[in-house]
């Protein structure tokens, strides 16, 4: 499964933006769809996110909607992440 991502930073709180089916920003599916985004960022908060004209819809571990207000869609970049594949983890160097 591949989901666009986006790290930003709204009201001083850096944090994961993903943008999956909108089927899967919601309670229970959502927070398998978390566990499985936490070790391609795994000290940032997640945030499901679904825009669409006349729908916008949020959904997290915490409160979603001072984040989902002050969202500037403009100032995001995506990064597409695949879920099947690992995330490549930094080694530290020996010396």
């Amino acid at each position: 499964m591949r989901v666009d991502t986006a790290v930003v930073t709204i009201l001083g709180v850096r944090i994961v933006l993903v943008f999956p089916h909108p089927s899967y920003v919601y309670p229970g599916v959502g927070d398998l769809l978390i566990k499985r985004l936490e070790p391609h960022f795994p000290t940032t908060p997640i945030m499901l996110v679904h825009l669409e004209y006349g729908e916008e819809r949020a959904y997290a571990t915490f409160q979603t909607a001072p984040f989902l207000t002050a969202l500037d869609i403009d100032q995001i970049f995506l990064r597409e992440v695949d879920l099947d594949v690992l995330p490549v983890e930094e080694i530290e160097l020996p010396f």
